[in-house]
């Protein structure tokens, strides 16, 4: 068992990462997690310039400045370990003294823990610190996700008292949590399994699956409604094919995150160079 997994050997691998991962990528991080910062500082400057008045982004912009970055990082994961292909890195990765077992935990741990909660935590940290000093840049985000996160279990009580489908905010934040693992998954085995052009191979196989799905959805939709011209749905019967399809949704993500998941160890396991 030891020869597989080794909590000791893999503390120690795991931290071994952790410095290769900064010490390669860590301009990178500053970027993408001190975005915040540049966007006050090119906000206040054109403001400065056009207007003649000091004035700082509003929280809808940081927002969705949020959402970009964090979908720049999703597209990063097939940087981060990118390494892995190229012969001379990738056969100093295979010679580290540790299992494969311990350097895929260590791999998923990486990209699915350290990594988005260090985003977010640098993220939220600088915002909340402009928000302290400056009085134009108003509250801080994560003061906003509070107020909207009760305000959806409010409005969620509310559907519910009047629909027969149960709205929960723990299903949209599990159906958030399983959707983020899948997209960051992807780009990792993109990364792990490209040698050239990892982030355009990831987005164009991405693009050519979601056209596929249209065009399937565009014929099979019409021929379903031909075929089915005097079929009427109660309203609980709505409700049930909606919350079937909802769930339906979420087992196929959790089936997906999985075959990701051994997709990449896969890949691990027989890498060779």
């Amino acid at each position: 068992m030891s020869e597989i997994f080794n909590f000791h050997r893999f503390g120690t691998y795991f931290l071994y990462d952790l410095r290769q991962m900064w010490r390669k990528h860590s301009r990178a991080a500053m970027l993408i997690g001190g975005s915040v910062a540049i966007l006050y500082v090119v906000w206040v400057l054109c403001s400065l310039v056009f207007t003649q008045h000091w004035s700082a982004p509003m929280i809808e912009v940081r927002f969705m400045l949020l959402m970009v970055a964090f979908t720049v990082l999703e597209l990063y994961q097939a940087r981060t370990y990118g390494y892995l292909t190229d012969k001379m890195e990738g056969s100093d990765w295979l010679m580290v003294p540790a299992s494969r077992t311990e350097k895929f935990v260590s791999m998923l741990l990486m990209t699915l823990v350290v990594i988005p909660l260090l985003f977010l935590f640098v993220y939220f940290l600088l915002d909340g610190f402009l928000s302290l000093v400056d009085p134009t840049y108003g509250k801080a985000l994560i003061t906003g996700f509070w107020d909207t996160y009760h305000g959806m279990i409010n409005m969620f009580g509310q559907m519910s008292e009047a629909s027969p489908i149960v709205f929960s905010t723990g299903a949209l934040v599990f159906a958030f949590i399983i959707g983020y693992i899948c997209n960051f998954l992807y780009f990792l085995l993109c990364g792990v399994f490209f040698k050239n052009h990892k982030i355009v191979w990831g987005i164009a196989i991405m693009c050519g699956f979601s056209m596929v799905l249209s065009i399937l959805f565009g014929l099979l939709v019409p021929i379903l409604m031909l075929k089915m011209p005097h079929f009427e749905m109660d309203e609980l019967q709505a409700a049930h094919l909606v919350a079937g399809l909802m769930n339906g949704t979420l087992v196929f993500c959790c089936l997906l995150a999985l075959g990701l998941g051994w997709g990449i160890w896969r890949r691990v396991k027989t890498l060779q160079h």
